[in-house]
């Protein structure tokens, strides 16, 4: 019976909306498995940062998922404008049409102008679920980013914009801990030279270096490379899964299932709004789709708004007035009704009480019971 209580009590709309969740957060990791340079690329504007002399205040940073090379640019405005070129002249330009762009649902990345210019380039736009930023790469790199920015600048924090091509040289040839080999190697089979290796080592004869005069060296050379980086890469993929699902729980919610999705309200003293005493949760919402093991389609209760696509992460079952009557009907008689009157729920049931009389004999007696339910 205790536990048939605990599950009428947690049809509590109130309750659900407003308290926490004691339970680990849902979803285990599904890595993305990029085979090959360009396949996978994400997108992201790390800032704002203070503005420098040149006027920026962004770094628009891409990132490969395979060899890990990274693209980044201080820029003034995080913009669509300034994606759509930056990806153009530093990506396509320079590294072809990458197969699949994965960004966050930000207004430069959702805009129709840049919508328009990934589709001219033939590229698939993939957006992240929101508030759920590390499905992309980016964010790692974003993190590195700003440590080294605050390792360079010291308190002169209005000249971060000079350093950022030195900290992606440095990014770019060193080994990188998933794949063993550094995005130089893995893009151009070879390391790129620095100032040390030219003092330290004899001038390359370019005439008879092997790497440089036969293309099918390099091939293979690449070609090993690549291979190497994927079993490392799915070796990583899988010690990070094994990290991350320890802190997780797995959850599947089938469509027409009700839902509570996790609120991020912001304070707004004019409004006398603080967010430390608003809903934890909105809702209840319906499932409309399963669009893999994390990631569902949301819409009103009717079906008539679509609220776009939620990582699991920020979702809770939602338990209705409906579920605690069928608990009822199943725990008293199937002939069990209730009945709404003046906003309170009647039960109205036939119970069968076995009472003992002798060891032999049992009387059972029939009774109506009539309670009244919140």
């Amino acid at each position: 019976m205790r536990g048939d209580v605990r599950t009428y009590l947690s049809s509590c709309t109130v309750c659900q909306l407003t308290k926490p969740s004691q339970l680990k957060p849902a979803g285990l990791l599904v890595p993305v498995h990029a085979n090959e340079p360009w396949e996978y690329v994400g997108v992201d504007f790390v800032g704002p940062l203070p503005r420098t002399a040149s006027g920026n205040q962004y770094i628009l940073v891409f990132v490969d998922y395979f060899s890990k090379w990274v693209e980044a640019s201080a820029v003034r405005e995080a913009s669509a404008q300034v994606a759509a070129s930056k990806f153009v002249g530093d990506i396509f330009a320079r590294h072809g049409a990458p197969r699949h762009l994965i960004s966050y649902r930000g207004a430069p990345f959702v805009s129709a102008l840049f919508i328009k210019v990934v589709e001219m380039v033939g590229s698939d736009h993939r957006l992240t679920t929101s508030y759920h930023p590390q499905t992309n790469a980016t964010e790692r790199v974003n993190r590195t980013l700003k440590t080294a920015i605050r390792a360079y600048v010291g308190d002169k924090h209005t000249s971060w914009d000079r350093y950022i091509p030195q900290i992606c040289f440095a990014l770019r040839t060193a080994p990188h801990e998933s794949t063993g080999f550094s995005p130089a190697r893995m893009l151009y089979g070879r390391e790129l030279a620095t100032p040390l290796d030219h003092l330290i080592q004899p001038p390359t004869d370019y005439l008879n270096d092997p790497m440089l005069s036969r293309p099918d060296v390099l091939r293979s050379t690449l070609s090993m490379t690549h291979d190497h980086a994927r079993v490392a890469l799915e070796a990583s993929h899988e010690k990070q899964k094994r990290h991350y699902d320890l802190r997780r729980r797995p959850v599947e919610y089938a469509p027409g299932d009700l839902v509570r999705l996790k609120t991020h309200p912001r304070s707004d003293a004019a409004a006398n709004f603080a967010a430390k005493l608003a809903p934890l949760y909105g809702g209840p919402y319906r499932i409309m789709q399963r669009l893999s093991e994390v990631n569902y389609r949301l819409a009103s209760v009717d079906g008539a708004q679509d609220l776009g696509v939620v990582h699991v992460v920020n979702l809770q079952p939602f338990h209705t007035w409906q579920t605690a009557e069928t608990l009822i009907r199943g725990f008293l008689c199937p002939c069990t009704r209730v009945y709404m009157l003046r906003g309170k729920h009647i039960v109205l049931s036939i119970v069968w009480l076995h009472l003992p009389l002798t060891l032999i004999h049992r009387l059972m007696v029939t009774c109506i019971v009539c309670f009244v339910l919140p």
